[in-house]
């Protein structure tokens, strides 16, 4: 019984870790964003990202960077207080991670 218990909390726990942003490139229902790998001005690898919510595109640089930080290249219709969202478009970043 007890060893069922443990099977069924470690599965529980992959599904949970299953559920979280991609760190992959590609669509991402999770975070609801879609990133791909680009070369920027600098010759270097970066990952564009866009996503339906400026949240998403923060979830999933972290995700693809992960365990370090990323750093932000280009930052486009990111709402700022008392600025309405449907005006500007879809949020959308550049990031590098490191």
């Amino acid at each position: 019984m007890r060893s069922l218990l443990w099977g069924v909390l470690a599965g529980a726990a992959g599904v949970l870790m299953a559920c979280g942003p991609s760190p992959k490139t590609g669509p991402d229902r999770a975070s609801a964003s879609d990133a791909t790998a680009i070369t920027w001005s600098d010759g270097k690898t970066a990952y564009a990202i866009s996503c339906l919510n400026p949240g998403g595109c923060q979830e999933r640089a972290l995700a693809m960077c992960r365990p370090n930080s990323y750093t932000t290249l280009s930052s486009e219709n990111m709402p700022t207080v008392g600025t309405v969202r449907a005006v500007h478009g879809r949020p959308s970043v550049v990031i590098r991670c490191g």
